[in-house]
């Protein structure tokens, strides 16, 4: 059988053929495809895509092989840096956590102290506000009182001095205010029955 020889040529038209069998038949291959008498990519342009195909597989295979130990280094490396990362990421997390906790603690207790403050000020001046408006209102229902005292006082006097220099107009007056004062208790009791 025949045998295609493929020398460092630029196109495949440039193979040569060489046969390296003798002459004839092989005696002990019977089931074996016969190739044609010319190889050219032309003759089978399955079998040469199929070649090419399987020629960049093993290339790309035998390229990635090569690079494999040095990437295996590289991750190495990598895990070495990330196990050293992971050490520090966490305890600088747990520390920063606890300073941001301090931190808002803090600010809640200088917060919570200065609403107090503020709440003391304005319940302190509340207080202050109401004292000073009792003590205006007791000053000013005292003096009421006193002027109505003093009103009555002079009325009281003046009933006084009256009943005796008028004794009939007393009696009219008193006879009136009895008549209009049962007149409205009936009127009173009328409206409530």
């Amino acid at each position: 059988m025949g045998e295609v020889l493929r020398t460092e040529a630029a196109s495949p038209d440039e193979c040569q053929m060489t046969n390296t069998m003798p002459a004839g038949k092989p005696p002990s291959v019977p089931d074996l495809p016969e190739l044609p008498q010319r190889a050219s990519p032309a003759s089978n342009p399955a079998w040469n895509r199929s070649a090419e195909a399987v020629g960049r597989s093993v290339g790309t295979a035998v390229a990635e092989v090569r690079r494999l130990p040095r990437r295996i280094d590289d991750l190495k490396s990598r895990i070495h840096v990330v196990g050293e990362n992971a050490g520090t990421t966490v305890s600088d997390v747990r520390n920063s956590a606890e300073a941001r906790t301090a931190a808002l603690r803090e600010a809640a207790e200088v917060g919570l102290l200065e609403f107090a403050d503020k709440a003391a000020a304005y319940t302190e001046e509340v207080g202050m506000r109401a004292s000073e408006r009792m003590r205006s209102l007791r000053r000013r229902a005292w003096w009421t009182l006193e002027n109505a005292r003093g009103a009555l006082r002079r009325q009281m006097w003046e009933a006084g001095q009256w009943k005796p220099q008028r004794p009939l107009h007393t009696i009219a007056v008193a006879a009136s205010a009895a008549f209009a004062f049962g007149v409205l208790l009936r009127i009173w009791r009328s409206s409530h029955e």
